[in-house]
């Protein structure tokens, strides 16, 4: 009787816990994560360069976990004066809110652009 009730605990918090751990996105999630990121990537760097035309999305990891994705992205974008992108590691929920995100790496015209902004966007 012990054993089985010590084991029936274990299954249950192996399955009470199985959701907070990280999973890689399926093809659905990353699509969606896609769009969002588009978002995020463009709320982000609107502080120092307005953009004007086309956005792309290039992932190269993204998790879900619990209603959250963490996905590492670069964001390329148009503006009035070129072609700009900044690699990103962001955080966000399923509608794109509660967004933090690092500046991985930046193109030379968008360190320009930060530099003349006098604004560094949030990096390590």
């Amino acid at each position: 009787m012990k054993k089985a009730l010590i084991l029936s605990v274990i299954a249950l918090t192996a399955a009470i816990a199985a959701p907070a751990f990280a999973a890689p996105c399926s093809e659905d999630q990353e699509a969606a994560a896609g769009m969002l990121a588009a978002g995020v990537g463009k709320q982000a760097v609107s502080k120092v360069v307005a953009v004007t035309g086309k956005q792309m999305v290039n992932i190269s990891a993204c998790e879900f976990r619990a209603g959250s994705y963490q996905v590492d992205y670069k964001y390329n974008f148009l503006a009035a004066d070129g072609l700009y992108w900044v690699e990103l590691s962001s955080k966000f929920d399923g509608t794109g809110g509660g967004a933090t995100s690092k500046v991985v790496k930046a193109s030379p015209n968008m360190a320009a652009a930060e530099a003349k902004a006098g604004v560094k966007l949030a990096s390590n």
